[in-house]
């Protein structure tokens, strides 16, 4: 997808589910069964065709996203940042979290996304 006004050109990979109604034709260790944050919610992941040309903070690439990203169901409001290390970040609001990574022009573009039920 590109998205216009230069702020951000994405192609979306995938919509997928984290957890799946379906029975594993094996049982998966109880360790893996409960690794997962959220097990039977959904996710997504971008590929990025700028590294550049996002949003001064976190927050603000999340709320630009939720507006502009093609992404259906994504809180407008509400983000907080969770964690910041480097040149990627987490962001929530409500049931969903971001990952926001910052690009050579120290701007900041949401990568994926999970949304737990």
């Amino acid at each position: 997808m590109v998205v216009s006004g230069g702020c951000l050109s994405a192609t979306l990979l995938a919509i997928a589910a984290c957890g799946s109604h379906a029975a594993p034709a094996t049982q998966a260790p109880a360790v893996h069964a409960t690794s997962s944050p959220c097990p039977n919610g959904s996710g997504f992941a971008l590929s990025l065709a700028s590294d550049r040309g996002g949003q001064p903070t976190p927050i603000a690439a999340a709320a630009w996203f939720a507006r502009h990203g093609g992404v259906v169901g994504l809180p407008a409001e509400g983000w907080r940042q969770v964690t910041r290390g480097g040149v990627a970040a987490t962001v929530q609001s409500g049931a969903v979290t971001l990952h926001v990574v910052q690009g050579p022009d120290r701007t900041w573009q949401v990568d994926s996304g999970t949304r737990c039920p």
